[in-house]
């Protein structure tokens, strides 16, 4: 085994651009220590050399150090603050990091040094979708393909814009594009099947999925979306992996987009708990099964005495955690577990169930169902909403739809009740949100625990 500092030329033993060359190159081969270490000692020789920090902020970043990473960069720019890749690399970190305002900044100021810059373009575009200037981030990816027709970023990020402009027909066209001119990039499958499902092409957004798993045959998104499409192979549930790889990528914009799709069900689960326990007051331990983002904890809280939220995505859960009521954080405590297990493992420790908008991801109820039942102290109450299933076409008691998520009937939520030991003190036919501008049906159930303690 060699020692790498012995290994490793330094500065002293070459010139200061060869050894930049070197540590640029461990960085892109993968070696981000060593070439980390090359950067700090380039910099003990020439503490202001704008590329040595640069190229240190991007191995920072490739170690998770983004704080540090930024502070490299921004250091470089205060040098050299022409510097146009350091301008759209901080751009990059700092949207990455939630900065959007920010981000913007750092592609203009690209932008005003070299105005034919086509990644900054796109990049923009990018930061202005996320600020929801959409006619803007429009324009800006159109100014990216001006420059560079053939650029496979831009025609990926025109078509994120155009879903969100609701031109579906026009956004299946870019993700075309985008995958004629990179065709091993799955965020562009994503894109296009999601654009095929909104104009009514399920046969055709199936496609896409069999090729995307061709090309990722271990990722667990498009496995879903397939059997969902195409109605084979039909899991009955949707797995642990898609279920947290889609609510990561989706839980800085999930408030956003539940809001513009008039997500009403933590609403309506809270006025049927009060309709049936009365005024709230803080007197019942109460979980919330499927937190998210912890819409429904301040809703839930002025029941609670403690208040505990489960999701199986880190980063929903890392926006629950910021949610409050008042000056105080809306949760007691806020666990990373899949549903069914962790309930399972809580026999008897809660008064009061909520389950908002969770239970699609399953088919079967019967397992979380009795999870959740065990979880609950003799006469507590579970609440919870589901999708509602047609009868004649769900003669199992719940079917898969192209958007990968499940219904159930009410005749078989009625039956899993039973099973699990719930008597039925509400089952209600309401509209859970909007889906493609149509409202979605659902059930929305309230239920009583029988007997004694699990």
């Amino acid at each position: 085994m060699t020692d790498s500092h012995a290994a490793t030329p330094t500065p002293r033993e070459m010139s200061i651009d060869d050894a930049l060359a070197f540590a640029v190159e461990m960085l892109r081969d993968g070696n981000t220590n060593d070439g980390l270490k090359l950067c700090d000692r380039i910099l003990e020789v020439a503490p202001e050399h704008a590329s040595a920090l640069h190229f240190r902020g991007l191995g920072l970043h490739q170690t998770g150090r983004f704080a540090e990473a930024i502070a490299s960069i921004e250091r470089a720019l205060v040098v050299a603050p022409r510097y146009t890749d350091a301008w759209n690399n901080l751009g990059n970190m700092l949207l990455q990091a939630e900065r959007v305002a920010d981000a913007e900044v750092a592609y203009r100021k690209v932008l005003e040094i070299e105005p034919q810059h086509a990644d900054a373009w796109n990049n923009l575009g990018t930061a202005l979708k996320e600020q929801d200037r959409l006619e803007e981030a429009e324009a800006a990816a159109r100014k990216a393909l001006e420059l560079q027709p053939a650029h496979a970023d831009a025609h990926h990020t025109l078509g994120n814009v155009l879903r969100l402009r609701k031109r579906p027909h026009e956004a299946l066209e870019a993700f075309k594009q985008a995958i004629l001119l990179r065709p091993q990039h799955p965020d562009s499958y994503r894109g296009l099947g999601a654009a095929l499902y909104a104009v009514g092409q399920i046969e055709e957004a199936a496609e896409v999925y069999r090729r995307w798993v061709a090309l990722e045959p271990e990722n667990p998104y498009p496995q879903h979306l397939l059997a969902a499409c195409t109605q084979q192979a039909i899991p009955e549930r949707a797995s642990d992996a898609f279920v947290a790889s889609t609510f990561d990528r989706f839980a800085n914009s999930f408030d956003k987009v539940l809001s513009g799709l008039q997500y009403r069900a933590p609403a309506l689960l809270a006025q049927a708990i009060e309709e049936y326990l009365g005024p709230p007051a803080p007197r019942f331990d109460v979980a919330d099964a499927g937190c998210g983002t912890g819409l429904c904890g301040p809703l839930l809280r002025p029941w609670a005495r403690t208040l505990d939220g489960v999701d199986l995505s880190k980063a929903m859960v890392n926006h629950a955690r910021d949610r409050k009521v008042g000056d105080a954080p809306a949760y007691d405590e806020l666990t990373v577990a899949e549903l069914t297990a962790h309930f399972f493992g809580r026999p008897a420790c809660y008064d009061l169930v909520v389950s908002a908008d969770t239970l699609c991801y399953f088919g079967r109820l019967e397992a979380p169902v009795e999870s959740l039942a065990r979880a609950l102290r003799p006469n507590g109450l579970l609440a919870f909403t589901v999708e509602r299933a047609d009868e004649a076409h769900a003669p199992d008691g719940f079917a898969i739809h192209p958007h990968g998520r499940y219904s159930q009937t009410e005749t078989y939520v009625r039956r899993v009740l039973k099973g699990a030991g719930l008597s039925p003190k509400l089952i209600a036919c309401v509209h859970l949100r909007l889906e493609k501008a149509k409202p979605v049906d659902g059930l929305l159930v309230l239920a009583k625990k029988q007997g004694r303690a699990s």
